[in-house]
């Protein structure tokens, strides 16, 4: 009498378990792997102030004069950002200073003399993954003070305000390991995952 083992097709049938197993735990871990890196992410929109600066055409002239605009901007946040010790705090100075930097951003278009005007809001906005020299930002809606030049109709500058990583790079960083291992790291696939994924969400 053959035993049960010996049934024919029991070896093709087991190793057909076994892979649809392994495939179930492979895909359990990518799942928790992917969630955490989601909620890195999140973290990071979370505790992020970004700086976004329109420029009236993507004329020589008209970027030259957001680039002056920029300067003006980042030397008036900076005096008083500096003392902010996380994302809420950074959020209530630049809004308690809205006018001040709307000064900071008149005086610096009226010494190019063009005529332009910047309208200033700080507001929720959506970006595509950002990568910057030394650090990347995933994609998704941050908090950022917006600088629209003229008509607003040439190539954008941004970066980021709070932590101060356009301000101070070298010792700017988040407060949780793995949102900087995000940040500072190398991982193109992983951004660009995030990136499909909140396509997809919106």
């Amino acid at each position: 009498m053959k035993g049960p083992y010996l049934f024919p097709g029991w070896r093709r049938a087991e190793s057909y378990r076994f892979f649809i197993l392994a495939g179930v735990a492979a895909l359990l871990v990518l799942s928790v792997a992917f969630t955490q890196l989601l909620a890195s992410a999140a973290g990071v929109r979370q505790e992020t102030l970004r700086l976004h600066i329109l420029a009236n055409s993507d004329s020589p002239r008209d970027q030259w004069i957001k680039l002056q605009v920029r300067d003006s901007i980042l030397e008036q946040v900076g005096q008083f950002l500096a003392t902010a010790q996380n994302r809420e705090e950074a959020v209530e100075l630049v809004q308690l200073s809205l006018p001040r930097i709307q000064v900071a951003a008149d005086k610096a278009l009226a010494r190019t003399g063009s005529g332009q005007r910047a309208e200033i809001s700080l507001e929720e906005y959506r970006f595509s993954t950002t990568r910057y020299e030394g650090f990347t930002l995933p994609a998704g809606e941050y908090m950022a003070l917006r600088i629209t030049l003229g008509k607003g109709q040439g190539h954008n500058w941004f970066c980021c305000l709070y932590p101060a990583l356009c301000l101070d790079a070298s010792g700017a960083e988040y407060a949780a390991p793995e949102k900087n291992e995000l940040v500072f790291g190398d991982y193109l696939v992983r951004f660009a995952a995030i990136e499909l994924w909140e396509e997809l969400w919106n």
